[in-house]
């Protein structure tokens, strides 16, 4: 029979990463002790010192499974973004990377939260964990099953505009292209909604481009006919942007942008 350090041990194993709200049922439910205090003096300071847990940051902890060593066992990296702030979401390229169409791996991974509860970035077993400011909380959000985990992140016609809305996010032009080429399921009718909520007229016409350029070159995107991009293009009184100030671009009358030249190039052979 396993003794009460053994059943935390496996325990906090069985979540994989654990955070406060984790250890509080853990420390009710074996302890029958609702105060943390007690968990972290008796029982977690030995797991550690044991090397059965680590500790990523405070309130964050992480299973050793008793066949591992501590310095090189790596805790999953969207497992433990996970449990940073249960009830938010990941996005931009690690939506991408959850929805099977990242072009390229990252070691940053995007956490969606609210201003009042933002935390600090940091960085853990080589991975930034970053949180992204974005009120958008409750819409076009999609559950996906990794790991044995529910794991929440947006859905892919919000993944699709959030992505060429901050490029930063996604690994710049040519990456956020070759990920977008990928991404399956876009129905024109959720990306008009997510784009109803942002209100940007530069973004819609960015998406409106993409999609008609997707459409001639993905698999993915030839159910998109060309007449449905009509409500996406720019009145007579726009003035053209542009979309990398950086780079040379050539200009695109029909969208009113001015397109980093090599564009078509990138999607060639995707």
């Amino acid at each position: 029979m396993m003794n009460k350090t053994e059943q935390i041990h496996k325990h906090i194993l069985k979540e994989n990463v654990v955070n406060t709200n984790d250890l509080k049922t853990i420390s009710k439910k074996i302890l029958g002790k609702k105060d943390l205090s007690y968990l972290q003096r008796k029982y977690l300071y030995r797991l550690q010192k044991t090397q059965k847990i680590g500790k990523i940051k405070k309130g964050l902890y992480y299973g050793i499974p008793l066949d591992e060593e501590k310095e090189t066992f790596n805790v999953d990296r969207y497992l433990l973004a996970h449990k940073i702030k249960q009830g938010y979401s990941l996005g931009y390229h690690s939506a991408l990377e959850l929805l099977g169409a990242a072009y390229s791996a990252t070691n940053i991974i995007y956490v969606l939260i609210q201003k009042k509860k933002r935390f600090p970035s940091f960085h853990f077993q080589q991975v930034t964990y970053q949180p992204v400011i974005n009120n958008l909380l409750s819409i076009h959000l999609k559950t996906v099953h990794y790991q044995n985990t529910q794991m929440t992140i947006t859905d892919p016609a919000r993944t699709f505009v959030e992505c060429l809305h901050r490029l930063d996010l996604c690994g710049g032009w040519e990456e956020c292209l070759k990920s977008l080429a990928n991404l399956k399921n876009i129905k024109i009718s959720d990306v008009k909604n997510v784009l109803s909520f942002y209100n940007n007229t530069t973004l819609t016409l960015k998406t409106g481009y993409i999609l008609e350029l997707l459409s001639n070159t993905s698999p993915y995107f030839h159910h998109i006919k060309t007449e449905t991009l009509e409500s996406f293009t720019p009145k007579e009184t726009w003035i053209p942007v542009y979309i990398d100030r950086t780079v040379k671009s050539t200009y695109n009358k029909k969208w009113g942008l001015y397109i980093p030249k090599g564009t078509n190039e990138i999607l060639r052979g995707i």
